[in-house]
């Protein structure tokens, strides 16, 4: 089987749209270290602009129909927060 690329990004220098373009590239892709540090760096900047987690849990889900879109943005994005998926869901539905 042959072996998977391995990328090396430099997330610092790229902007939030880059980021943001970035990340919807490599949907699907496998690239799960990629994708992991690109919304790491996503999360990063916006608690340095003064955003909790709580903040950024409603910003990533204010349009997601609840349920079934919504598990699966948890899952996307939980970890790079430093959630659980249930804690994610649990913030996200909190009115």
């Amino acid at each position: 089987m042959p072996k998977q690329p391995s990328w090396k990004v430099d997330v610092k220098s790229l902007s939030h749209n880059q980021i943001v373009d970035l990340l919807e590239k490599l949907q699907g892709s496998g690239q799960q270290d990629i994708i992991l540090s690109l919304r790491q760096e996503l999360i990063g900047r916006a608690r340095i602009r003064g955003l909790n987690d709580t903040e950024i849990v409603r910003s990533l889900s204010q349009a997601v129909p609840r349920g079934l879109r919504l598990h699966e943005v948890a899952k996307e994005w939980a970890e790079a927060l430093g959630l659980t998926v249930e804690e994610f869901k649990r913030i996200a539905n909190v009115r």
